[in-house]
């Protein structure tokens, strides 16, 4: 009997290893394939490929889950204290003003919770959990998703439909002259945010120390550091590429002084370089395309839309004034957009005005919010909004509205105690820990929900838990 359930706990350890090292693959198909259930004024609610690997590994793992959370009451480890934030935004999901959504939200939220605590302290202490392998199959799976970007950009300038390319809407070059890639992601800035860690971290590897062990060549990780960094550029969303300079800079600074790794700085001239071939290819993509755009006039609007049109190069000669009303009449091909497109800013900054006007309505909306999942409803029921169905596109905002102050200050209670934890690491891999949740926390300003962002909270826990450890570190556990 025994032996039995030894033999059923093997099997369930496999099944849950298998899914570990497939997650880093899965994350990238955040929106395709997609299954609907079901919508509703207010949600549309659907199956991802992610949202699937989650509930089955978070339902996998429960048992350890509960165990971990047993002994650290045992020991009243006060990393306890960080679920008081999940434990608030489940009961705020009573008073939502949209209960199912804000239920589900709660139960997506949850899983990740349990999936994070299984890995970090299940297969991080396994020795059939291999380091190098699931960090490779993390490098390599970028790879592979870069490619993908780069050729639906190409399929599109050949004016190939977006059914087969899968590009959003907004994607294609008959917006700016040339396209911005969205992966199997709902929209650029998502497939953007899902190279944020795998860009930070090759870079990191690449220009680590010589005498430290790798978990690949060196010249494959510059490779892979050029093409992750270009191909993040050619998603041409700014929240990610805002997100990644930033990261970027302060893993630069940890490195200069933290670490004295002056091999860092040989990173600068590559992401200098990545930008341009980007621009340059941005400038081609416009020439070829099936609009009226042209290589100059491409590079034009790609450094006016990245500089919120504080840069506007006019490379090339404007129309005559004295041309005729027919002759300055647009065609059919050409672009929608000429340069730094300002709604799509207004846009999100009026969903943050709204948010910062609604949220201290009252005392109580002040202080617990509208309710988890709410944020929508709760601006379509004070006539803010046309249809319940837009939300505020900034995370901490839409928490704000939500949950109220006492959400925010949980949250970053929760964010306290993580930092600290990740402090204790004896390890220079903190510092590129810290870059990449910098990054996120950054990116998390540009949009808001778990659905399409679920790697925003997985990859970080992957990351602790392969990066290999340097050989002149000793374990925390000795």
């Amino acid at each position: 009997m025994k032996s039995e359930k030894v033999k059923k706990l093997s099997i369930m350890m496999k099944l849950r290893l298998i899914l570990l090292y497939i997650s880093p693959i899965v994350l990238f198909f955040s929106y395709y394939p997609i299954i609907p259930i079901i919508s509703t004024e207010s949600t549309n609610y659907e199956f991802s490929l992610p949202l699937l690997w989650l509930l089955l590994f978070s339902i996998l793992s429960l048992k350890d889950f509960f165990i971990t959370l047993k002994n650290a009451l045992k020991k009243k480890n006060p990393v306890v204290l960080s679920l008081l934030f999940p434990v608030y935004i489940s009961l705020s999901a009573i008073w939502s003003q949209n209960h199912l959504r804000g239920l589900l939200t709660a139960g997506i939220f949850w899983c990740l919770i349990i999936t994070g605590v299984s890995i970090l302290t299940t297969f991080m202490k396994n020795p059939s959990f291999s380091r190098d392998k699931f960090l490779k199959i993390f490098l390599f799976s970028s790879v592979g998703f870069c490619i993908i970007c780069w050729l639906q950009s190409i399929l599109d300038v050949l004016n190939v439909g977006r059914e087969t390319t899968l590009l959003c809407l907004g994607c294609t070059s008959r917006m700016f002259g040339f396209p911005h890639p969205s992966g199997f992601a709902i929209e650029p800035q998502f497939m953007g945010n899902l190279l944020l860690a795998p860009t930070l971290a090759a870079i990191y590897l690449w220009t680590k120390p010589k005498t430290e062990k790798l978990p690949l060549k060196r010249n494959t990780l510059m490779v892979l550091s050029f093409l992750f960094a270009s191909t993040l550029f050619l998603t041409f969303s700014r929240g990610a590429i805002y997100a990644f300079g930033v990261g970027f800079v302060l893993l630069l600074v940890l490195n200069l002084a933290k670490l004295k790794n002056h091999t860092f700085l040989k990173s600068l001239p590559l992401i200098i370089a990545s930008g341009v071939f980007v621009v340059l290819a941005q400038g081609i993509f416009s020439a070829v395309s099936y609009t009226d755009s042209t290589f100059l006039s491409g590079i034009e609007k790609s450094i006016s839309q990245m500089t919120l049109g504080k840069v506007n190069l006019e490379l090339e000669p404007k129309q005559s004034s004295e041309t005729t009303p027919d002759e300055t009449t647009e065609s059919n091909d050409s672009p929608v957009f000429s340069g730094y497109v300002e709604e799509s800013t207004n846009v999100r900054m009026n969903f943050n005005r709204i948010a910062l006007e609604l949220a201290p309505k009252t005392p109580m909306t002040l202080l617990f919010g509208y309710g988890l999942g709410s944020a929508g409803t709760a601006m379509y029921n004070e006539g803010r909004t046309a249809a319940p169905l837009e939300i505020i596109q900034n995370e901490p905002l839409s928490l704000l509205l939500e949950t109220g102050l006492l959400g925010i200050i949980l949250a970053l209670f929760s964010l306290a105690l993580i930092l600290k934890f990740l402090k204790k690491l004896n390890r220079p891999e903190r510092y590129l820990l810290w870059a990449i949740l910098l990054s996120f926390a950054l990116s998390l300003m540009f949009f808001s929900g778990l659905p399409n962002a679920l790697h925003v909270y997985l990859f970080p826990v992957f990351l602790i838990s392969s990066l290999p450890q340097p050989s002149s570190q000793k374990h925390l556990s000795r």
